[in-house]
């Protein structure tokens, strides 16, 4: 009856729900089942549980290497590892959707945690399999390249600063300090020796105005640059509205006016509006309806307690 089943239950629960995909596809041979895990189907780790912060983030690397030099592996964002992940499950389902209308057959795709945090970390990860050797985890004070690093204004913003070769001359020009391009010390044979001392500098240069100033110096000199911005500097953002990012929401009630829409746009053709999510059970009836069962039927299911009507649900 469904196109697409999302199932995320470890194995060992699916196959005593019988919601392995061979006992669901029998009912339904153009079913797309699309499978997510924390591990993988197969090898020693298949049936373990995971979470984002275990399978995506801790498993695959990406944990390790997103701090500085120095400091220990931190907690990540919450869910945006779950995110990806969901995103990748799409791309399955919509490729299956896709084979399934030219050939009439139903598929069985899947992704995991693992698989999608191997993905993000690939850079470095394929870097590992080609033997590559790496540089030492970030280090603000005394950097690779000051040129690309993280700094802070006068009003405690922080940016992500990257100056690429073609611009270093406009850029020092813009800052006020002319002299960085004659110094000595920052000559291409001593630059590496001391990238600390040209880091001392920038984050006096830019500790002594707001981010406001450097924005607008940033801009005139075709800088890329990004202020780190917590959740409630983000909703005010004006890019995030004008490019349908945020929505409105429906029928939700309160304060709650606004949701974060999809990140796919297909220009053209107009989303769903959003709205609120449903109540558990909410259309228990309405979709027994579409799926055949007549009225006595599913009064039947009610007073039987097969389905819960959901205002049973809201009152416990």
């Amino acid at each position: 009856w469904a196109d697409v089943l999302i199932v995320n239950t470890p194995h060992p629960g699916r196959k005593r729900l019988k919601l392995e995909y061979e006992d669901v596809a029998q009912w339904n041979p153009r079913l797309i089942y699309a499978d997510v895990t924390g591990f993988g189907d197969q090898g020693p780790d298949a049936e373990l549980p995971g979470f984002d912060i275990t399978s995506y983030w801790s498993r695959s690397g990406l944990l390790s290497m997103t701090r500085d030099a120095g400091a220990p592996p931190t907690w990540p964002v919450a869910g945006s590892g779950d995110n990806a992940t969901a995103v990748g499950l799409y791309s399955a389902i919509v490729t299956a959707l896709y084979r399934r209308e030219r050939t009439g057959k139903g598929s069985y795709v899947s992704t995991s945690l693992l698989a999608e945090g191997i993905w993000a970390a690939s850079v470095s990860i394929q870097g590992a399999l080609s033997g590559a050797k790496f540089y030492g985890l970030h280090d603000r004070k005394n950097p690779a390249n000051a040129a690309l690093n993280v700094y802070r204004a006068a009003d405690g913003t922080w940016f992500v600063l990257l100056v690429t070769p073609d611009k270093v001359e406009a850029v020092v020009k813009a800052i006020g300090r002319d002299d960085l391009l004659t110094d000595p010390r920052f000559s291409p044979a001593n630059l590496v020796a001391n990238m600390a001392q040209l880091t001392a500098i920038l984050d006096e240069v830019f500790g002594a105005q707001p981010m406001a100033h450097w924005y607008e110096v940033f801009n005139g000199a075709h800088v890329t640059f990004g202020a780190v911005r917590d959740p409630q500097e983000v909703i005010n953002d004006p890019q995030l509205r004008a490019n349908d990012i945020v929505v409105p929401l429906e029928g939700a009630g309160g304060k709650l006016t606004s949701t974060i829409s999809s990140p796919i746009q297909v220009h053209g053709v107009d989303k769903v509006t959003a709205k609120r999510a449903p109540e558990i059970g909410e259309h228990n009836e309405e979709i027994l309806q579409e799926l055949g069962f007549d009225t006595k039927q599913i009064e039947s299911f009610l007073a039987g307690r097969v389905v819960t009507e959901p205002r049973e649900l809201a009152a416990k």
